[in-house]
Order: structure tokens, then sequence, then C-alpha cells
């Protein structure tokens, strides 16, 4: 009993020792940690980088999970010796004892950036934002998005983006995101979305003909064409100097889409923007006419030769009026007129020979002759 007391007291003993040992080498530990701690930040205080890279080094020697020693060991080696591989190792260590460690993943990023490595750059900012949200930091991942044609992830940063702006806005920033996502909305084939965000800036005062313009097509494409007639009418008012070709649109998409009253409506808006266009007046002339509505078709008659009183296709329409309201001895004249244009002048022969059928075999010849070719003059 007394040999067992003696084993027990002595382990005791040991114990104690041992503990004390472990103890004084922690100690000792922490104060090397300390110390070259200290040593490194006045070395880089003082510039002596390569110094501070070594006691950096030793730091994470003695404590391998030393988050501010792996940071500043990256931050030195990429800075100060332009050493990105000993930096990302560096870098990536802090990340692994915290991985949304904020400046360590932004260095990362640039890092990532410089080396093309996009993926890995945009999971580093995706981290800092997860730490700290920041408009910077947003714009630069959803920009690296959208370079790499991840429009989708890019759609859900800039939408984040113009929602923070609305809140301190910049007016010419706000119009720049709506602009990038109506257009990435629109690559993906997202025109509902597009729409959206085109009428958007257009609503909020940022938008000008060229968004209209997008929102035309885009209208069309939904198979709006309505709203697609609206948005022109709206361009010819805001872009007056091409108020023109607006109405043209109008009237070339009425004509597919067998819109007779938004054909007319681009028609008129034409010669309104361009009282000398002539050749719209006689399209109107023509419409009027085709449906018997031979006081509009005269007005329209007036107006255009009034502009252009040799015109030849305006004389024959007026003749075709005249005919319509029984004055044959009028329609024979303005038949007349038109034959002074070579172009018009064997459709306007044909016209008078329709009215004063040809007496000598000569004429008639000639009446057989021109009207063999009626259908293609009437063409064109």
């Amino acid at each position: 009993m007394k040999c067992n007391l003696l084993r027990t007291l002595g382990l005791a003993i040991c114990a104690l020792v041992l503990g004390a040992e472990a103890e004084a080498e922690e100690i000792a530990i922490a104060d090397s940690i300390r110390k070259y701690k200290y040593y490194a930040k006045t070395a880089r205080t003082n510039k002596e980088y390569d110094r501070a890279i070594g006691y950096y080094t030793t730091v994470l020697q003695y404590s391998p999970q030393e988050l501010t020693a792996a940071y500043f060991l990256g931050q030195l080696y990429y800075q100060e010796k332009k050493d990105l591989d000993n930096a990302r190792i560096a870098l990536r260590r802090a990340v692994s004892i915290d991985s949304l460690h904020l400046n360590s993943n932004r260095l990362l990023y640039t890092i990532y950036q410089a080396v093309g490595e996009a993926d890995s750059a945009a999971l580093s900012l995706e981290r800092a934002l997860l730490k700290k949200p920041d408009a910077a930091d947003r714009r630069k991942l959803a920009d690296l998005y959208r370079r790499e044609g991840r429009n989708e992830r890019a759609i859900v940063h800039y939408e984040q983006l113009v929602e923070a702006e609305r809140k301190d806005t910049t007016g010419v920033e706000e119009a720049e995101l709506i602009e990038i996502l109506a257009v990435l909305h629109q690559e993906l084939g997202q025109l509902e979305q597009a729409l959206a965000w085109r009428k958007r800036q257009v609503e909020g005062g940022t938008g000008g003909a060229d968004q209209l313009e997008s929102i035309v097509e885009l209208k069309l494409e939904v198979g709006d064409a309505a709203g697609a007639y609206e948005t022109l009418l709206e361009l010819a008012k805001v872009d007056s100097q091409n108020a023109y070709s607006y109405y043209n649109r109008v009237a070339s998409i009425a004509s597919e889409a067998g819109n007779d009253s938004m054909y007319v409506e681009g028609l008129k808006g034409m010669v309104e923007a361009d009282p000398k266009d002539v050749k719209s007046i006689a399209e109107l002339v023509e419409w009027h006419q085709s449906r018997g509505e031979l006081a509009a078709a005269k007005a329209w008659l007036g107006r255009g030769l009034k502009v252009n009183p040799k015109d030849a296709h305006l004389l024959l329409l007026k003749g075709d009026n005249l005919v319509r309201q029984g004055d044959e001895e009028g329609a024979i004249a303005a038949f007349e007129k038109a034959k002074a244009d070579p172009a018009w002048e064997k459709v306007a022969q044909q016209r008078i020979w329709q009215l004063r059928p040809p007496e000598t075999e000569e004429e008639k010849l000639k009446r057989q002759f021109f009207g063999g070719e009626e259908a293609q003059e009437e063409q064109n």
C-alpha cells in the first residue's frame, strides 16, 4: 500500500511538471507571436518589405490560424514584390481561416482578374459582398458576369444596383444600368422584361429617341403592333427632324398588317413632315378613290398638284376622279397633260382611248400596241 501511494504521488508530481512545461511553452509561443507580429508591423511601416515577409512567415509557423498575418503576407507579396503566385497562396490561406474576410477576398479578386481566372474572381467578390454590400464591388461583379456571358447572374446584381441607386440617385448612373438591363434581357429573349426596362427609361426621363426605337422593335417582337404605332407616333413628336421616317415606318407596318386606318395615318404624317412628298399624296388619293371617297381624293389632288402641277401620276388620278364625276372633257385634258411624262405616256394614252376610241386604222394599231403593255405600265 505504501508503494502504491508513492507511485501515485510520483505520477502527480510528473503531471505537475509536464503541465508547467506546457504552460511555459504556450507562454513562450504567445510571446514569440507577439514579438514577430510587432517586428513584422515595424518592418512594414519602415518599408523593409523582405524582413516583414520573413516575420509574417514566422508568425504563421507559430500560429497557422493567424488571419492578419496571412493577409498582410499576401498583400506584401502582391503590392511590393509583384509575386502573384505567393500572394495567392497567402490570401487563400487567409480565406481558409475566414472565408468572408473582406480585404483578402477583394485582393484575391484583383489577382484572379489579372491571371484570367474569371470564375475564381467572381467567387471572391461574391464572398466580399456577403461580408459587406458595396456598390463598387457589386458593379465589378455584374460587369464580370456580363463579360463572361453569364447574363442571368449579371442581371441579379445590376438590378440590385438600380434599386440601391434609387435611394441615392445620380441620374446618369441609373440610366446606364437600366440600358444594360434592357439589353441583357433582350439578349436572353426575355422581351417583356426588356420592354419594361425600356419603358422605365422613358418614364424616368432618361430615355430618348434611341430607347423609343428599341421599344418599337420589342413591341413588334411581342406582337404588340398597336403599341408600336403609338410609340412611333410619339417618336415623331420627340424627334421631329426624323418624323418622316417614323411615319413611313407606321405606314409600312400597317400596310403589311392590313391596318387601313394606321396606313392612312402614316401617309398623312409623311405629307405633314414633307409637304412636297407627292408620292405619298398620290397614295392617299388612290386609297380614297378605291373607297369611292371622291371628295377626299379631290382635296388631296388639289394639295399635290399645287406642289407639282406637272406630276403625271397625280394628273392621271385627277383624270380618273373626273371620269367618276362624269366630266370626260376635264378627264381627257388631265390625261393629255400626263402624256408629257414619258414614264406615264402610254398609260395616259390608254386612258384617253378608253374614253374616245381611235377612229383610224393607225390609231387602232397604236391602241392595240399600247394596250398590250397597259397592265405592266399600271404596275410601274
